[in-house]
């Protein structure tokens, strides 16, 4: 598994809006993180559409946690922008000899370690670290 600069920023900007109790504007996260704004939108309307972001119009507007930052864990946040998360390709993916092969039940078992490692990591425990 390689983690995308998508879903590094991602993370960057939901820890941004997490920080905060106010909506904030998009230039605004994107010079904090240093991020072109016009590719960090992309991201947030990707998770908007996955339940983590919310956005408002208008002058106070802009985009704020849709969730408390307590309930929205790294592997959310990883499933919703990565096209596969898996370890290995086969383990996921149709391979005609995942019933034979010796060592796709330890692929499996990694797999699901580290999955479950990264539900462990949340974005409150991120900015708590950060304080």
């Amino acid at each position: 598994m390689k983690i995308s600069k998508k879903s590094q920023y991602g993370l960057r900007g939901l820890f941004r809006l997490a920080e905060s109790d106010e909506y904030l504007t998009m230039k605004e996260v994107a010079e904090k993180e240093e991020i072109s704004p016009d590719y960090l939108e992309k991201i947030f309307t990707e998770l908007e559409k996955a339940g983590f972001v919310k956005s408002k119009r208008g002058p106070s507007g802009g985009y704020a946690l849709a969730m408390k930052p307590e309930k929205i864990n790294l592997r959310m946040i990883l499933e919703s922008l990565e096209a596969n998360l898996s370890l290995v390709e086969c383990i996921d993916e149709s391979c005609k000899r995942i019933t034979d092969c010796p060592v796709a039940p330890t692929w499996k078992r990694l797999d699901q370690e580290v999955k479950s490692k990264l539900e462990l990591i949340t974005v409150k425990s991120i900015v708590d670290k950060n304080k």
